[in-house]
């Protein structure tokens, strides 16, 4: 279908600390971000909707800021100038790319397309090209203008007329792995729902999705639109998948186009009165986002003993953070960041707590309202006395927020995840926050959560009830039966079985009839520790325990034992492992620290003797109980039937090795 559209106009915190502005200058070269030119390589040209890499991220690093939910890249040669390719669309939860270069500008003169050379490059807060060619200049300067809008400045300097051409053509092409197509499905076959339509407007185009639901690739709300708009008068062609849009000036023009990535019918709404007042006064915005910028880095940046290489990283920190950071959507209540923008499994607005500590921690240096949503995100989330589906975990955090809830939350997400929490880092975070911004009514508001939180583990994950807790995994469908009882599947030869019970367990543990037995209650403790499938939670491949067994080592020693955790009036609340981490055992001892801190500052005198004491009692536990002398090493300790005579709850796990577990009490 042909349409014709006649348009009227209109270190992270580490990274940080080595490093170390200015009101905004009308020449781009006098920014300080200007010094830090391609710190991260943005350039690219996808030509798959999922483009990756050989560990599933996408291939290539486009440009996103301001929490944005579309990002754009740089050419990576001749074919790409005058373009920003892709852009990456963040749909709910996951990346995908809509297009390989679309909206991209050639010139004619007298009917013969200018050949230009270009200067492409990123710095902080921009992506800029420069084009050249006898008679004409091109300067691109793409920035982030709000939330959910990019703005792209043109400057064309000319003596004669020109035409501008814009072209573009939705991908098509679904599925690569390091360039290897790994599906013959074009994107409608693997999709069928998501159906693609390039519709022009009175100022432009806005490219329409259809409903898709598949919840590990694709999500989108049937609402959601890609919208182009431009303050120059243009004539717009469509034909299926592909548009071209032309319009003509007499000689040297600036013009303007804004990128939108709307999600919902709401947000588009919402956005357009955004739109029209970014055009209307465009270089305010262009101004706002470069001192914007100018501001992250004169926070950041100040270490004046840093050297070049180092103040490079440290902008590689800043800016990386910031392209992580995701505005509000979906069943997130406040802004959030995320691992990884282009990684599969951490995008969209995946949110977990241990990730966030550690972001907030940093960003509190630069970004701290980031830095405070970040972990208000998190917290939003946090189980209440009255919660419907778990009540006795209040105070607990779940491991994995994103922008569709789990079914069991009235949403059709399959990340959301409150099989276990995360290791107890938020009073360090919230403190760092403080001490960057002197913000008394910050701590009033976090202190008593985090003290809910603190509560939590030591009433859900304490089973010795010797103040250290341990990982574990919550009451769920996934670890244990209706009635309560741990799920493990048994696997000898060629046969499996599903039993349910801890005295089961512990039968066939002894019994040693088994090659392997796989329990989601240690996965998820793993999960909770942020040391996925670790050695020092039993986790160990086929051929090393081969060579364990051949040094005369034990196969029992690599099996973990499990206790449930019950109320008072014998109520499940989850399951522990038997064993006490020495890192939990550091983080809880840091907690309390921060909590004691926190308590002097809002004058809570009883609280802060309250946890000093705890820290105290920590420090020597940790130094007397996990620390083995021979091998001049912290271990995780395995919890025995009584506790030693030394108090301690049972011995080093030495016979698993050393981890970097072993550090945390020196951190």
């Amino acid at each position: 279908m042909n349409m014709i559209n006649k348009l009227p106009p209109l270190a992270i915190a580490i990274t940080l600390a080595i490093s170390g502005c200015s009101s905004h200058p009308a020449n781009e070269n006098a920014l300080r971000a200007a010094a830090y030119k391609n710190v991260i390589n943005r350039s690219g040209a996808p030509h798959y909707m999922l483009d990756y890499d050989f560990d599933e991220h996408q291939r290539f690093n486009p440009f996103f800021d301001l929490g944005a939910w579309h990002g754009h890249l740089l050419p990576d040669g001749p074919e790409g100038i005058g373009g920003f390719p892709g852009p990456a669309l963040l749909t709910e939860e996951y990346i995908n790319f809509m297009a390989d270069n679309f909206d991209r500008l050639s010139l004619y003169k007298n009917g013969e397309k200018v050949n230009f050379s270009m200067t492409a490059y990123s710095i902080p807060g921009a992506l800029v090209q420069q084009l050249s060619a006898p008679g004409i200049q091109v300067n691109l300067t793409l920035r982030f203008a709000t939330a959910r809008t990019s703005l792209l400045e043109t400057q064309i300097i000319t003596d004669t007329p020109l035409e501008l051409v814009w072209d573009g053509a939705l991908l098509e092409k679904y599925y690569a792995k390091q360039q290897k197509p790994l599906s013959p499905e074009t994107i409608e076959q693997a999709f069928p729902g998501y159906t693609r339509h390039i519709l022009p407007t009175a100022d432009g185009l806005r490219v329409t999705f259809g409903k898709v639901r598949a919840s590990s690739q694709l999500m989108t709300s049937g609402q959601s639109e890609y919208q182009i708009h431009k303050s120059l008068p243009q004539q717009t062609t469509v034909n299926g998948h592909q548009f071209i849009a032309k319009a003509n000036i007499k000689g040297s023009t600036t013009l303007y186009t804004t990128y939108s990535h709307l999600l919902t019918a709401a947000e588009v709404q919402q956005e357009q009165g955004k739109i029209a007042a970014i055009l209307a006064n465009p270089q305010q915005y262009m101004n706002a986002s470069a001192q914007r910028w100018e501001n992250y880095l004169g926070k950041g940046l100040t270490n004046p003993h840093a050297t070049q290489a180092q103040e490079r990283v440290a902008v590689k920190a800043i800016e990386t953070l910031n392209g992580n950071w995701r505005g509000a959507a979906g069943a997130m209540k406040f802004d959030s960041v995320t691992p990884s923008v282009t990684g599969r499994w951490f995008s969209g607005n995946q949110t977990w707590p241990w990730d966030t500590w550690k972001q907030a921690y940093a960003m509190a240096h630069f970004n701290p309202d980031v830095a405070k949503d970040n972990i208000r995100a998190v917290f939003a989330f946090q189980i209440q006395p009255d919660d419907p589906l778990r009540p006795w975990d209040a105070g607990f955090i779940p491991d994995l927020i994103a922008y569709n809830p789990s079914p069991e939350r009235g949403g059709d997400g399959s990340n959301w995840n409150e099989r276990n929490t995360k290791p107890s880092l938020a009073a360090w975070a919230v403190m760092e926050v403080y001490n960057t911004t002197g913000d008394k009514q910050w701590l009033a508001e976090m202190y008593p959560k985090l003290v809910a939180y603190h509560n939590w583990w030591l009433h859900n994950r304490d089973h010795n009830g010797n103040g250290v807790p341990e990982y574990g995994a919550t009451r769920d469908k996934a670890h244990n039966t209706p009635d309560g009882r741990m799920l493990f599947t048994v696997k000898r030869g060629q046969q499996e079985k599903t039993l349910a019970g801890l005295n089961n367990y512990d039968r066939v543990v002894r019994s040693g009839h088994y090659d392997n037995i796989e329990i989601p209650a240690q996965v998820a403790a793993s999960w909770e520790s942020g040391r996925d499938d670790a050695a020092a939670f039993g986790f160990i491949d086929p051929d090393q325990l081969a060579r364990y067994l051949a040094q005369g080592g034990k196969r029992q020693d690599w099996q973990v034992k499990f206790a449930e955790n019950r109320a008072a009036d014998g109520t499940l609340l989850g399951y522990s492992l038997l064993q006490e981490s020495v890192d939990q055992a550091s983080y809880m001892y840091s907690d309390n620290k921060y909590l004691a801190k926190m308590a002097d500052i809002l004058g809570h005198s009883a609280d802060a003797a309250a946890f000093r004491s705890k820290a105290d009692k920590l420090a020597d536990y940790i130094n007397s109980c996990m620390f083995d002398s021979s091998s001049g090493f912290f271990y995780d300790i395995r919890i025995e039937d009584k506790p030693l005579p030394n108090g301690c709850a049972g011995k080093p796990i030495v016979e698993r090795g050393k981890g970097p577990e072993g550090w945390s009490p020196l951190i």
